[in-house]
Parts: C-alpha cells; sequence; structure tokens
C-alpha cells in the first residue's frame, strides 16, 4: 500500500476521507439498497482509526422505503461502515453488505448486526439479556456506555435492585470472552478489587456486577481526589497476582507511536508535529530504564479505577477493564495514569501533577517523560475526530512535547 509523506498509509487515508466526506451517503445508499429502503439524510456519529487495520465509521442515519408515502414513513437507524480486515468477519455474517471498490473493500452494517459481536443484539434488548442478569422482575433500564465495532461493548442494565454491566465480546480468539473471564477469575482469586463475574454465554457475552464506589473521574472532578496519593493507586498494582506475568504480552501503547503518529497524519492536519513525536518516542524508549517486566494493567487511569470515602479520604475500592492485563513496565501504567490526568484538562491538572511528581520517584523520570508522552500521542489520534474533549488537540500535542523536552 502506498505511503504519503508522513508514513500514512494512503488507502487509509482516502477510505478516511471517503467515509467522512459528502460521498459516504453514496456508500450508504448502495448497501441500504440492498433492503429495499433509502437514506434521506446522514451524519457521522463516530470515528475510529485503527492503522494497519482499517477505519470504522458509524452514522446516524435516517432512512424511509423510498415510495410515495416516505415522508410520513422516516425512521432513524445506526449504521457501520469498516475497511477493517475481514479476519474477523465470518463470510456468511448475516446482516452484513460488502462493497469493493478501487480502495478495497468495505463493510457496512445495520446497528446492532455487529459481525464479529453476534451477542450484540441479544444485549441490546432487554427481554433477552434479562435472564443473565440476576434481580427480580423486568430491566428497567439499558444503556449503551461503550462500543468498538467489531472488538467490544459494554452496556449498563438494571433490573430491580440490581445493576451490572453487561461486556460483549468476540467468542473466541485474543481479546475474546474465554480470555476476559480468565483474567477476572485469575485477579479475584489473588485478591485483586475486581467486580464479580454473575454470568457468561458461549456467544461472547460476560455479565459483571457493579463496582463499588464512584468513578475515580468523578472524585477527581470533585475536589481533586483528595487524600488518593500514588501509593494508593500502587497498592492496586501491587496486588495483580505474579502469574499475570505468564499472560500473553500485549503492545505498551508508547509501542505503537509509529501508528498513532500515522493516524493523526491522516487526518490531514498536525502531522508534522505527530510524526516527530513518534520518532523521538521510539527513539528515546529504545535508550532510557524501562524498568523490570511486571504484571500490569495495560490501560491503567482513573477511568478504570472505582473509590470510597474511608475515614475522609479517597481509597480504591475497585478495578474495571481488566481485558489488558498481562507482563509489562510499572513506568507504562503510571504513564497512562498521568496522561489521562493530562487529558482531562483544567479538572485533572492538579492530580496530574501530583502523582506525575510522585511517580518519578518510582520510576525513571526520562523513561516517565517519554512513555507519558506516547500515551498522550495515542489519545491525540483520538481527539482529532472527536468533538467536545475537554482538552485540545493542540494542548495534548503541547503536553506531549513538553515531556520529550531535556
Amino acid at each position: 500500500m502506498r505511503r504519503g509523506d508522513h508514513g500514512v498509509r494512503v488507502g487509509e487515508a482516502d477510505v478516511l476521507a471517503l467515509l467522512t466526506g459528502p460521498d459516504a451517503r453514496d456508500v450508504l445508499d448502495l448497501a441500504l439498497n440492498t433492503a429495499g429502503v433509502a437514506v434521506t439524510d446522514h451524519r457521522v456519529h463516530a470515528v475510529q482509526h485503527r492503522p494497519g487495520d482499517g477505519v470504522t465509521v458509524g452514522y446516524r442515519v435516517w432512512v424511509s422505503a423510498g415510495d410515495a408515502d416516505a415522508d410520513d414513513r422516516v425512521a432513524e437507524e445506526y449504521m457501520l461502515v469498516s475497511s477493517t480486515a475481514g479476519r474477523d468477519v465470518p463470510d456468511d455474517s448475516p446482516g452484513v453488505v460488502r462493497l469493493d471498490g478501487p480502495d478495497g473493500r468495505l463493510l457496512v452494517w445495520r446497528h446492532p448486526q455487529d459481525p464479529a459481536l453476534p451477542a450484540l443484539g441479544t444485549a441490546c434488548v432487554p427481554a433477552t439479556v434479562e435472564p443473565l442478569v440476576p434481580g427480580e422482575g423486568p430491566v428497567t433500564d439499558l444503556v449503551l456506555v461503550g462500543y468498538r465495532p467489531l472488538r467490544r461493548a459494554v452496556l449498563r442494565v438494571e433490573r430491580g435492585d440490581t445493576t451490572a454491566y453487561v461486556k460483549v465480546l468476540r467468542p473466541a480468539g485474543r481479546g475474546g470472552a474465554p480470555d476476559v473471564l480468565h483474567r477476572h477469575c485469575l485477579l479475584a482469586a489473588a485478591g485483586a478489587p475486581v467486580p464479580r463475574v454473575l454470568a457468561s454465554s458461549a456467544d461472547g457475552l460476560v455479565v459483571l456486577e457493579r463496582a463499588p464506589g464512584i468513578p475515580l473521574v468523578d472524585a477527581v472532578g470533585a475536589d481533586d481526589a483528595e487524600g488518593l496519593e500514588l501509593a494508593d493507586l500502587l497498592a492496586v498494582l501491587d496486588a495483580l497476582p505474579d502469574a499475570v506475568v505468564d499472560l500473553p504480552p500485549r503492545p505498551a501503547w508508547s509501542q505503537r507511536a509509529k501508528d498513532y503518529a500515522s493516524a493523526v497524519a491522516a487526518s490531514g492536519r498536525w502531522g508534522d508535529r505527530a510524526t516527530a513525536l513518534g520518532a523521538a518516542v521510539r527513539e528515546r524508549s529504545a535508550v532510557v530504564d524501562l524498568g523490570p517486566v511486571v504484571a500490569t494493567h495495560g490501560d491503567f487511569h482513573e477511568g478504570q479505577l472505582t473509590v470510597r470515602r474511608v475515614a475522609g479520604r479517597w481509597r480504591v475500592a475497585g478495578l474495571l477493564d481488566v481485558d489488558t492485563v498481562g507482563p509489562g513496565h510499572r513506568v507504562d501504567d503510571l504513564a497512562c495514569l498521568v496522561a489521562h490526568a493530562l487529558a482531562l484538562g483544567p479538572a485533572g491538572a492538579v492530580v496530574a501533577e501530583r502523582w506525575e511528581n510522585q511517580a518519578r520517584e518510582v520510576v525513571d523520570p526520562a523513561a516517565l517523560g517519554v512513555r507519558t508522552a506516547g500515551v498522550l500521542l495515542s489519545l491525540v489520534a483520538g481527539a482529532v475526530h472527536a468533538t467536545g474533549s475537554a482538552v485540545s488537540v493542540e494542548g495534548l500535542l503541547d503536553a506531549a512535547e513538553a515531556r520529550l523536552d531535556p
């Protein structure tokens, strides 16, 4: 595949431009014509670009039956178009339309018929998810709180007095439901504060109890998580069992710096800065002291922890999203923590400074700076397509570059 001036995969850049531009209407029309309906309007809702693994765009789409009475019967749907390689998508996936064009094959589907997540339809309907959730009476609330097309989704479910979270995962393979169940059982047996598994299904559903306390991000916003020091967070990582080191390794965020730089460049802006950052992160990572390989969370930040007040101070109550648990370097977990606090903007400034200063006493300061810059670059790659972020792309780039200064 061709590459541009910044190492961008030109094919993916072309697909990104197609799927986020006015010609996306033609793609949606072609797919929906197979079902006898027509697009009356569409809006880009979410963009996910994973360099080397394609582009996926979600749309709010308004459709009609295309006949004389169509104006009276316009309905809103959610549709997705992806150029992601089809290795996780069976050829006989129901509801998937395949379109071949100059830039390769596109997969199109209507939510919730995700071809790699066969259980998503079950999870999105109160009557079908209800038997998996403990409690009395019907499901009274069902909210999709997170969705990464072709990879995973998370829904919050309320049934009676029970609030549970349903993870929708691939039925098999790395990062699939059996993989995640294994990690939960491993950590729970060691006494780590992970949510209890309430139920699971062979097609990829994992139902988890609600973690106690409130999200750490809420405590940060309330009072800068007063009293919660880095030592409290390190204790959570220390509770990870040694057996985690024997799990298959996953690349740290900084190890994919080149890919994230490419994703930023493909957006059409900030390419020079992102490319320079990616190169600096790779080069400096090779010469700093990352420390020994230990058990790591892999995506350790304020969104993955719950807290509660104990004797007037915030204390960790729960650890979430252990899908990424595995062998790695402690500095990468701390860099992830600091970078995400910085990405909260003014709301996270105090805790970011506090935890960063304390982290410099625990790991090599130069390694912390480089790896924090790498995580910030990954957040830039997501922010270029986001709206309403707490901190701008420029702000994230500034923070990353500042941590690479001698």
